[in-house]
């Protein structure tokens, strides 16, 4: 069993793995994943080996298989299991790192990517992701979902992504909300809403334009090619999505990523959604949802973990221009 520690000063809730703790022997011939080659034992993903995996919670059939599944993560960050056991520890807090970590496997084919997938494709992924939340929700005691996907993966190459229920909110999101707040209190308006009507306005840092959704450089871009996706309407929950919506964003996402593609020559990258906390108690109207994204490239990290500032090489206005002329 995982276990959540709270920094007391940061006030960030960290997970720290308790069942298979890496020693020394773990890191010494560490490599980042997209340098890492592929093995020639079996994939678990692939057609064919189910029975490699547990048992599937959600899975779209096709005329022969399935075309997405959705598995239990054999080591979980998070487990379903168990009773939280909030405890002191000292002056520290801790508690059992109760929740739920399942994997979405997006395709049958091995060998694929956002940029390559059809719309058709990643739309399916979308309502696997949609039909998980709804029912994730269910459980009262999970207060926030994370849906996260990381190309090529840590340990697998078959396309896939996370999702993860979790029984505290964390920083990041909660940072957003106390920003949304306070310029609701101020303004009586949503920030993400100005937001859009800004980039909209300007045209300086959009890529992306649909009937839906605006992608964009955000203004203070923290990561080389950082993009976010956002809705237009005002929605504080993405599995709340209307199925024209879904649609829109399947297209958006694949059009993104080709772009990715080409003018990279298929980067690694990650993605996740930020999305409203959930239960009554915790949930945010004022919230609005969105997908940020970044490609795991330049990443001068010593001096961001020194000081807690971004440096981007990349001005965020030459990004989107960049990305503007690329096809997809």
């Amino acid at each position: 069993m995982a276990e959540l520690r709270k920094d007391p000063i940061t006030r960030m809730w960290v997970v720290i793995t308790t069942d298979h703790p890496k020693g020394p022997s773990d890191y010494l011939n560490f490599k980042p994943p997209y340098q890492v080659q592929e093995t020639k034992d079996p994939c678990p993903f692939c057609p064919g080996n189910e029975g490699m995996t547990p048992p599937e919670t959600f899975s779209i059939k096709q005329e022969r298989g399935w075309s997405v599944r959705v598995i239990p993560n054999k080591f979980p960050f998070f487990r379903i299991e168990g009773e939280f056991d909030r405890r002191p520890d000292g002056m520290y807090d801790m508690m059992e790192a109760i929740g739920a970590h399942e994997i979405v496997i997006e395709a049958p084919e091995h060998h694929q990517s956002l940029a390559s997938m059809d719309p058709s494709q990643i739309r399916k992924v979308l309502q696997a992701y949609q039909s998980r939340l709804i029912d994730l929700e269910k459980d009262r005691r999970f207060e926030q979902f994370l849906i996260l996907k990381n190309y090529p993966g840590l340990f697998n190459r078959h396309p896939h992504s996370h999702i993860m229920a979790m029984p505290v909110i964390p920083r990041r999101i909660d940072e957003e909300i106390w920003g949304i707040l306070d310029y609701y209190q101020r303004k009586e308006r949503c920030i993400f809403c100005d937001i859009l009507k800004e980039e909209i306005s300007a045209r300086k840092r959009v890529i992306l334009e649909t009937v839906h959704f605006l992608v964009f450089s955000p203004f203070a871009s923290r990561y080389p090619f950082e993009t976010w996706i956002v809705p237009k309407a005002h929605r504080s929950d993405f599995h709340r999505l209307q199925e024209e919506e879904i649609e829109d964003l399947s297209v958006v996402i694949q059009s993104l990523f080709l772009k990715f593609h080409g003018l990279l020559s298929n980067p690694p990258y990650g993605l996740t959604f930020h999305t409203s906390p959930v239960q009554e108690r915790f949930h945010r109207p004022e919230y609005h949802w969105h997908i940020e994204t970044r490609l795991r490239i330049g990443l001068r990290e010593g001096f961001e973990w020194g000081t807690g500032f971004f440096v981007n090489p990349t001005p965020p206005e030459d990004a989107a221009a960049y990305l503007r002329e690329v096809g997809g």
